[in-house]
């Protein structure tokens, strides 16, 4: 039997993960639909460019998109065909709080890790699956959601907790 603490637990938790469903329909539906948008001026079906940024975990080392838009953070890693161990996506939140992402329309599984605003791991979210059907939050305050291939973080020892550095991509 659940005590009314924990019901009122759940209950947020279900509140909480269809209002991130609810808001990722509303923010698809304005990325995708005809109006134009104050944040993202790209118009046209092609993607813009992505600044990139070198992010370094434990011994690893990799290159990575920089989705900062509303636009950019809900497409994130759509258009990929695969993901290698050299590769990433940073989602950049810009104010630190709690996010959630999904894996719809994905072709690979993923880590995630979530980052907060001084770069210490937060919370890993090991081998999501694609088109799942389920949300993946943060959990705690963070600024980042990095996304890599599957199995990374496990191969390589990265864990909560540990510091990530981000350097800029020299040209």
């Amino acid at each position: 039997m659940i005590s009314e603490h924990g019901m009122a637990s759940l209950l947020r938790v279900r509140l909480r993960a269809a209002a991130v469903v609810f808001l990722s329909v509303i923010t698809v539906a304005g990325a995708h639909g005809s109006c134009a948008r104050a944040e993202d001026p790209v118009t046209s079906k092609e993607k813009p460019k992505l600044p990139q940024v070198t992010v370094t975990l434990g011994p690893l080392t990799i290159l990575v998109d920089v989705a900062n838009t509303d636009r950019s953070r809900t497409e994130g890693l759509l258009g990929w065909k695969d993901i290698t161990e050299d590769r990433g996506m940073l989602l950049d939140f810009g104010v630190e709080r709690e996010y959630a992402i999904h894996m719809q329309g994905m072709k690979f599984p993923i880590d995630a890790v979530w980052i907060d605003s001084a770069g210490e791991i937060k919370m890993i979210h090991h081998d999501i699956r694609p088109n799942s059907g389920l949300i993946y939050h943060s959990l705690f305050p963070c600024a980042y959601c990095l996304e890599i291939k599957a199995g990374v973080c496990r191969k390589y020892g990265i864990r909560i907790g540990h510091k990530v550095r981000f350097d800029a991509v020299a040209d």
